[in-house]
């Protein structure tokens, strides 16, 4: 250490002060990195790694990037989750003694962005924030490149997990490890792709917590803002003010009140189900194209889709609220004119939302002024377009929009049409708003006149022709005269340069007048400057107001994509009701109709209620459509709460609080979980779970373990959800629970129908009442190409299996299944110690998951005997 410079000392000093961040560290016109922070940065961004004292005995590695092309890599490092901490130079290096004096200006962290280059514009970048109490959690999320600050509590940490992977935070505060009673970290991210910062436990307490949000909120008490007795959600809050203080600095930018909401206003979708019904992103490549947001994403602005996709993810359970949004599409369903005027004006409208977070910090542009200028002249067309509305949320868009009117004034009157990308560029203001810089400009404009006409006299009075005037950075103007000419150059020039075939020389008049135009150029970019920054906090304080406008462009920008999808793909208006009753009349999957597969989708009638078919169960081969079909239900049904039209001729959609998928189970099996304890931890978790209420799609269960095994699990949990009266659609290859019929009244077996001619057989596509004895293996794996030998043997030993058929048959219905219906076996002794086991049980107290436990432990014991 004694070997250091001092500038590596006053490095090593910041550093400590930001242990976890990559320090960009301001060296003149470069950004420097030392030691292992150049190492890393060199290894992500691809750039040099060299070093510093190379010949000496502790070489220090060094890399380095331009500050004036910084972005580009600022933005890779935030994009692999690595925190920046940027150090600037604040005093003028000429005037410094010393060591320049230099200071971290802002740190730039992966849920911390405003640049719109950083971010996906048709995504939300989420900060969030968790506070583990005894026996509840308070959350917090915001953007604040849009401002959106929410909030809410949890009593149950599987419901906090749901939420933090609905919203897919980007970065996650967390208390440490004492404080979160010892929660592993890998608890909250699970599969998520999120950088995790530990914050001290000061942070997190009530007290000072209350404080920064009042403080933020310019307030005198929470109780207007709805955080009065929600103590886990102010903790979470003011954590996340105090990070944002901590990491923004002078940059810290307007957010919106906190917005305290319960899980209970929406539609739940928990991550699974958001995951297996690839509402956002598919399974396998995590790709856009392929998702229900996919197929209704006809936005033309950003706001649009960040709004489509928060609509999706977070479809309603408020009937009237629902009907409003369905109004509004349905208007512009039929005012396709209208509809139409409106997106053509949407598409020339930018992401204000985000522009006017950039414009409240010293990062705003004079292109962010001016794109918050051009759009708003577009709003006022919107808001004359929608004068005429007829449904509720129309007309209430069209009273409260705010045109912005004032703003675009101001706006044009001070700006040039179209200003250069920075400010430090110039050429920002118009002519006629300064007087003084009306002036300079003038100078600087003559001044190129005036050069012509020195030059031109200068020719005359010494008699050289090729006499010229320059200019350059480093000597300033000056006169250049050839070498052979030099015996007739005038004893008032001055040499101020030698060349091998000229002099260059200065005059007394040359000399005042470059003072006089440099040092008009100089205060332009000044007065500029200043006028700039000026009119960019005037337009910041009105942060609020823009951000309002935004939400309501986004809102008639997802009612126009959802007319439009509507029209194009003929979706009808679901009626949505407070019945339990969903009925689909020719309901297509959403997705997979819209996708090239070669072949007409099929669409099927489907019916659920609380009287006869309240759970469906569906048997047919694999590649029939089994799994389409229960999918495209939910999805319609998530489409139908969210506010559009869904696919099929009629739709009635009684409201749903739930929506359960039990689906595979690759996410999990990289964890070293089995797929068995996969499928049972999430079997466990809807019957924990779900309501009479709830929508449960089961594609098949038990399929882990052994065939009795599955059979019992699947038999019980689709008697346990008939129970229960959760609406549920069970697609299975276990034929034997057709029977559940007999004893389950509200249970219907449907099967998908397929034209068997003997070897060949045809996948029609269409649901049929009724079960199906066939699983049509032998032929879907001909169909798949398995060679003919292993078909043939194949044949063989279905026959065989076959003939046990009636006898595996009996064993379900006579012997596993009773421990199920509770039916007392009179045959078995009474002193049987098994019997009196299952007889002592308290039936009534056991959760779903007990019972299952208990089961296995049973067969064990049987086994053993």
């Amino acid at each position: 250490m004694s070997t250091q410079t001092p500038m590596l000392k006053q490095y090593v000093t910041i550093k400590k002060e930001y242990p976890d961040s990559i320090l960009f560290f301001r060296l003149g016109d470069f950004y420097e990195m030392f030691y292992e922070d150049a190492k890393v940065a060199s290894k992500v961004l691809g750039i040099t790694l060299t070093s510093r004292n190379k010949s000496g005995k502790n070489p220090v590695p060094l890399c380095g990037v331009p500050h004036h092309s910084a972005e580009p890599y600022l933005a890779k490092l935030l994009k692999e989750g690595y925190k920046v901490a940027v150090c600037e130079q604040v005093e003028d290096p000429k005037a410094a003694q010393g060591v320049v004096k230099r200071r971290v200006v802002r740190v730039l962290t992966p849920g911390a962005i405003l640049d719109t280059e950083k971010l996906d514009s048709k995504t939300n970048n989420y900060l969030a924030s968790v506070y583990v109490n005894k026996n509840s959690y308070g959350f917090a999320y915001t953007d604040i490149s849009t401002g959106i600050f929410r909030t809410t509590s949890f009593d149950s940490f599987e419901d906090l997990i749901d939420e933090l992977s609905q919203i897919e935070p980007k970065e996650l505060l967390l208390q440490d490890d004492a404080g979160r009673g010892d929660i592993p970290q890998a608890e909250f991210t699970q599969s998520l792709d999120t950088l995790v910062t530990e914050l001290d436990s000061w942070v997190w307490d009530l007290d000072s917590a209350k404080e920064l949000l009042l403080d933020h909120l310019s307030a005198k008490t929470l109780e207007p803002f709805g955080l009065d007795g929600h103590p886990d959600s102010i903790s979470a809050s003011g954590a996340l003010i105090q990070y944002l203080k901590d990491t923004q600095m002078e940059e810290m930018p307007p957010l919106d009140e906190p917005k305290f909401y319960e899980k209970s206003q929406y539609l739940l979708i928990d991550d699974s189900t958001k995951r297996n019904l690839e509402l956002l992103k598919t399974i396998r490549e995590g790709s856009e194209e392929g998702t229900l947001f996919w197929v209704l994403d006809e936005t033309m602005t950003a706001m649009g889709a960040r709004l489509l996709k928060f609509w999706i993810s977070n479809p309603l359970i408020n009937i009237k609220e629902i009907e409003n949004r369905l109004d509004g599409v349905g208007e512009f369903k039929s005012k396709s004119r209208l509809k139409s005027d409106l997106r053509a004006v949407l598409k020339e409208i930018s992401d204000i939302e985000r522009l006017i977070g950039r414009i409240s910090t010293t990062s705003g542009r004079p292109r962010d002024l001016s794109s918050l200028r051009d759009s708003s002249s577009h709003i006022t067309e919107i808001k004359n377009k929608l004068e005429g509305a007829d449904t509720k949320i129309l007309k209430q868009i069209a009273d409260n929009i705010d045109d912005l009117s004032d703003i675009r004034g101001m706006l044009k009157e001070v700006l040039v049409d179209e200003p250069p990308l920075s400010s430090r560029d110039g050429g920002i203001i118009r002519d006629g708003v300064n007087t003084e810089l009306d002036e300079l400009r003038l100078i600087r404009r003559d001044g190129k006149k005036w050069i012509a006409e020195l030059e031109a006299k200068e020719k005359t009075s010494t008699a050289i022709s090729s006499l010229k005037i320059g200019y350059n950075r480093v000597f300033g103007y000056y006169i250049e005269v050839t070498k052979t000419h030099q015996s007739s150059v005038p004893e008032h020039y001055i040499r101020k340069q030698t060349l091998v075939n000229a002099e260059r020389y200065i005059t007394q008049e040359l000399k005042e007048y470059e003072e006089k135009l440099l040092g008009a150029e100089d205060k332009i970019l000044d007065i500029e400057r200043e006028l700039f920054e000026g009119i960019r906090i005037k337009v910041a304080s009105q942060s609020e107001r823009v951000r309002r406008t935004a939400s309501l462009i986004a809102t008639i920008d997802v009612l126009c994509s959802l007319s439009e999808v509507a029209e194009k793909y003929d979706y009808v208006s679901p009626r949505v009701s407070d019945s339990k009753v969903i009925e689909l009349k020719n309901n297509r999957h959403p997705v997979i109709e819209r996708m090239d597969l070669g072949e007409r989708f099929v669409p099927n009638d489907i019916k659920l209620d609380p009287d006869e078919n309240q759970v469906l169960i569906i048997t047919g081969p694999n590649m029939a459509g089994k799994s389409t079909l229960i999918r495209q239900l939910a999805l319609s049904v998530i489409m139908a709460q969210m506010g559009s039209f869904v696919p099929a001729t009629h739709a009635e959609i009684g409201i749903t609080d739930r929506i359960f998928t039990r689906v595979g189970a690759s996410d999990n099996l990289a964890k070293g979980h089995s797929t068995f304890m996969v499928e049972m931890v999430e079997t466990a978790y809807i019957l924990r779970h779900a309501t009479d209420r709830s929508l449960v799609i089961l594609d098949e269960i038990g399929r882990g373990t052994s065939t009795f095994d599955g059979m019992s699990i699947a038999w019980a949990v689709a008697e346990y959800l008939h129970d229960l009266g959760s609406r549920t659609l069970f697609a299975t290859h276990y034929h034997e629970l057709a029977e559940l019929v007999i004893s389950k009244k509200r249970t219907k077996n449907y099967n998908i129908y397929v034209k068997d001619s003997g070897d060949k057989i045809v996948f029609l596509r269409k649901l049929i009442p009724g079960a199906t004895s066939h699983s049509y293996g032998i032929q879907v794996a001909k169909l798949a190409g398995v060679p003919e030998g292993v078909i043939k043997s194949a044949r063989k030993v279905l026959l065989n299996l076959e003939k046990s058929q009636t006898e595996l048959r009996n064993s379900i219905l006579g012997g596993q299944a009773s421990l199920f219906t509770e039916k007392e076996n009179r045959d078995e002794p009474a002193e049987n110690p098994l019997i009196e086991e299952i007889k002592e049980l308290d039936t009534n107290s056991m959760t779903p998951l007990d019972a299952l436990t208990k089961l296995a432990e049973l067969k064990k014991k049987l086994d053993e005997n």
